[in-house]
């Protein structure tokens, strides 16, 4: 039973004397705050910011709160898209196997599959038609 009630789906927020758009709101920050914290606490090393310094832990702190609202914007993005199956973190290890190697300047660039290409589009990240020429480095 205990199960059952837990994935009935309901939430029942009282707000007296608020229109509904104002409710609305309100629901929709509380998600996107749920939805954070749910990165947060699932990120593998959430736990420890593993440093002695103040300074250096206010900016790893920051850096990981900037990271996270980045998949929090994402995860919006890839939520409205509507594409079967696509999550922010198959989507990140989708668009990593694109790559473009660069060996004693010469560039060659990995397959684009059409998950990669759907990502791509998703975030409007245009693929260069021409690989930039760069000096071999001695």
């Amino acid at each position: 039973m205990a199960f059952f009630r837990n994935r009935a789906g309901m939430f029942v927020m009282i707000a007296p004397n608020m229109d509904w758009e104002t409710v609305m709101t309100s629901y929709d920050a509380r998600n996107n705050v749920d939805m954070a914290f749910d990165i947060f606490k699932s990120e593998p090393d959430g736990r420890r910011g593993r440093t002695g310094d103040p300074v250096r832990a206010r900016g790893r702190l920051l850096i990981k709160f900037l990271a996270l609202m980045i998949c929090v914007r994402m995860q919006r993005t890839v939520s409205a898209s509507g594409i079967k199956g696509l999550t922010v973190e198959n989507m990140l290890l989708s668009a990593g196997t694109y790559k473009i190697v660069d060996d004693r300047g010469v560039r060659v660039r990995t397959e684009r599959t059409k998950r990669v290409r759907e990502i791509f589009s998703l975030f409007g990240v245009d693929d260069p038609n021409q690989l930039p020429i760069t000096e071999p480095s001695e």
